[in-house]
């Protein structure tokens, strides 16, 4: 029976995995070592980059109105992408806005309350905190979003 070599010392530990001497050449006995790459680190959110979680979508040719405190329309504009709770949107003319807007979509007819959370120039990020219901409002706010109804509303 054959005795197995003494342990060969170990030279260094390269990502937890000891590297050890290889045998003489000419010798009969092998060593080898697996490494394994380390993990590499999740890549920094670059600055400028978009920090959004959710996913979005893009829209094509979707208008909607940002609204006051009711519903007076303080600009048209057009939806460039959105997502369940927010949307970038690009403003007709240049307004400096306030930090609670109203957002109504054209194309679904809903009202929303919604946050600013940037704007730069015309292009506006907004969240939106609550959807409206058309109940509560007036038949003239009703008519100022361009919903025309035939049913009497409060």
């Amino acid at each position: 029976m054959r005795q197995s070599p003494p342990a060969a010392k170990a030279l260094q530990t390269l990502d937890g995995v000891k590297v050890a001497r290889l045998p003489a050449p000419g010798s009969s006995d092998v060593a080898y070592v697996v490494l394994t790459p380390a993990p590499k680190p999740a890549p920094a959110p670059a600055k400028g980059r978009d920090k959004r979680t959710e996913r979005r979508w893009g829209t094509h040719l979707r208008s909607g109105k940002i609204v006051d405190g009711r519903t007076y329309v303080v600009s048209e504009s057009q939806t460039a992408d959105r997502s369940a709770r927010g949307a970038r949107l690009r403003l007709s003319n240049p307004v400096v806005l306030p930090k609670r807007i109203r957002f109504f979509d054209d194309v679904t007819r809903r009202l929303f309350e919604a946050s600013v959370a940037w704007q730069r120039g015309r292009e506006i990020g907004i969240k939106l905190l609550r959807e409206i219901e058309p109940q509560d409002l007036t038949r003239p706010e009703l008519y100022r979003l361009g919903i025309k109804t035939s049913r009497i509303v409060r």
